[in-house]
């Protein structure tokens, strides 16, 4: 099984559906990334679920596009809803959404983003803890979008509330951080319920610096285990390469992996996280 825990999708010019452009990131959506593209790319290259992310960059907080696209197609994928973190009650904001969740999707987690700018005092004043109070409550997975400077305070955070699943967004971008990223992940290790997302952001990143993902994964493999790692294309998002092409870095990256560690980066560790209801 491989499950693509990253991924996004726009409603094109559908006018139930507009966008808000925040200016986060490229502006794939433009030209495609529909939830029909999303699916081919699947079929062509063996995957066999994929996590349908809140695209921030083109929508904002308003979940609509993604959720009619998942709802419509819940076999295949799941959805990864966002709120925004900067309000007074956010908490109210998750109870709310899945109390009500738009098109009656299932919501497998809420992505609490903090990069291009956005506000991360939630982390430490409170609005934090009551997310992550609730997840306990709910049972959902919680998708910290931050950047490595901020570890210290996800991993308070994530300790207060040992049950709930966090899943780091791409690693915490820990290739920008003015100072030794990697060091900084590594501090994660003794948190066991945070997991890490292994997009092709940080595999691309990993192969322009070293040359080589590989050292990078397998580091992390071994600090984390393969059960706290899963991949993740961010398709449309990342434009750098064609999906196949991103599959195929992954594959590179874990070429030390044998079957069951494969098995785990590739599939196991998602589904546990977003498909698994049981």
């Amino acid at each position: 099984m491989i499950v693509d825990t990253h991924t996004h999708v726009a409603c094109g010019t559908d006018d139930r559906f507009p966008t808000t452009p925040t200016g986060v990131a490229s502006e794939w959506w433009r030209t495609g990334g529909t939830i029909n593209e999303l699916l081919v790319e699947l079929d062509t290259n063996e995957v066999d679920l994929a996590v349908v992310v809140q695209a921030i960059g083109a929508y904002g907080h308003d979940c609509r596009c993604a959720a009619a696209s998942v709802h419509a197609n819940e076999s295949r994928c799941a959805f990864i809803a966002s709120v925004d973190m900067t309000v007074e009650d956010p908490a109210t904001a998750v109870a709310t959404l899945l109390d009500d969740p738009p098109s009656d999707v299932r919501i497998a987690g809420v992505r609490l983003f903090g990069v291009g700018g956005h506000d991360t005092t939630w982390l430490t004043d409170g609005r934090g803890a009551a997310v992550w109070e609730l997840a306990s409550e709910t049972g959902i997975v919680l998708v910290p979008t931050v950047f490595a400077d901020r570890f210290g305070e996800l991993r308070a955070l994530a300790a207060t509330r040992p049950d709930v699943p966090v899943a780091l967004d791409h690693c915490g971008f820990i290739d920008i951080f003015e100072g030794d990223g990697l060091a900084a992940l590594l501090a994660l290790t003794d948190t066991p319920s945070i997991h890490l997302k292994v997009t092709s952001y940080v595999l691309e990143a990993a192969e322009r610096d070293d040359g080589d993902a590989a050292p990078l994964v397998e580091r992390l493999a071994d600090a984390f285990g393969t059960h706290r790692l899963c991949w993740g294309s961010d398709h449309p998002q990342d434009q750098r390469h064609s999906y196949s092409e991103k599959l195929a870095l992954a594959r590179r990256a874990t070429r030390s992996f044998d079957r069951e560690a494969s098995d785990r980066f590739f599939g196991g560790t998602g589904n546990e996280l977003f498909f698994d209801t049981d």
